[in-house]
């Protein structure tokens, strides 16, 4: 019988190819999974490491906090500083004195980056104030705050108030709304605090430069008691101030 060489021949190189090209497809998967596992990998190492950077950033200003005093200006040195608020458009004049709202004086923050002065009224007859800060970047912030017997009520309007943790007794609420608006939200709130608290203002004397000072170090103190704080600075920024904000008291966990 003879035996056909050839086809011998060529069928064992066709398997050899055969057997060649699926190893290339192998390869070529393997070099692909280790390709893609090498991008979750620099992925996961950018994304920790931009975390690490959040949390190193944050907490500096943070240890600050414990440092930030109030400090009254002098009409002259308030002059400029009035008038910057003023010319925001989001205090009429009219309405403050409508609402009872008088001045209270101009200050500066001394130890908190960001925040260039406060212009600050205080409502008649009770411990209510509405607050003004002008930021270095040339906005204009507002918080409604009133001291509360062993508590207070702050009703502002950026969400950034959301940002940290607010100590035992320490109510926030904010709201993207005008400064009527916001008012409004800030006696509902206080409405709440008495109905469901038994929380109703305080008629004792206060100065605004210490309440000031001493809501700042406590929240402070509030934020560095919880473990790894620094590594929750991110998760708060990215998560608990967007989801915070635009909710009334009632609807905040501190009510659930």
């Amino acid at each position: 019988m003879r035996i056909r060489m050839d086809l011998l021949i060529g069928g064992n190189w066709r398997s050899f190819f055969r057997i060649g090209s699926g190893s290339q497809q192998k390869t070529r998967h393997v070099m692909e999974v280790v390709s893609l596992a090498s991008l979750l990998l620099v992925a996961t190492c950018i994304a920790v490491g931009v975390w690490v950077l959040i949390a190193i950033a944050g907490s500096g200003p943070i240890l600050a906090l414990e440092r930030v005093a109030m400090e009254s200006l002098s009409d002259r040195e308030a002059e400029p500083l009035v008038a910057k608020v003023m010319t925001s458009g989001q205090f009429d004049p009219q309405w403050l004195a409508t609402t009872g709202f008088k001045p209270k004086g101009a200050y500066r923050i001394v130890k908190l980056p960001g925040v260039a002065g406060i212009v600050a009224w205080k409502k008649e007859g009770e411990a209510t104030y509405l607050c003004a800060y002008l930021l270095t970047t040339g906005d204009v912030g507002i918080d409604f705050v009133t001291v509360c017997d062993g508590a207070m009520l702050t009703t502002g309007k950026s969400k950034d108030g959301h940002l940290l943790p607010s100590p035992q007794g320490h109510y926030l609420q904010t709201f993207s709304a005008t400064t009527a608006v916001l008012y409004r939200r800030h006696q509902d709130g206080l409405k709440i605090l008495g109905k469901i608290k038994n929380i109703v203002p305080s008629t004792s004397p206060s100065v605004l430069e210490n309440i000031f000072a001493t809501a700042v170090h406590q929240q402070s103190r509030c934020v560095r008691s919880h473990l790894l704080w620094p590594l929750r600075i991110p998760w708060w920024y990215f998560t608990r101030r967007s989801l915070r904000h635009d909710k009334s008291l009632a609807q905040l966990d501190a009510f659930t």
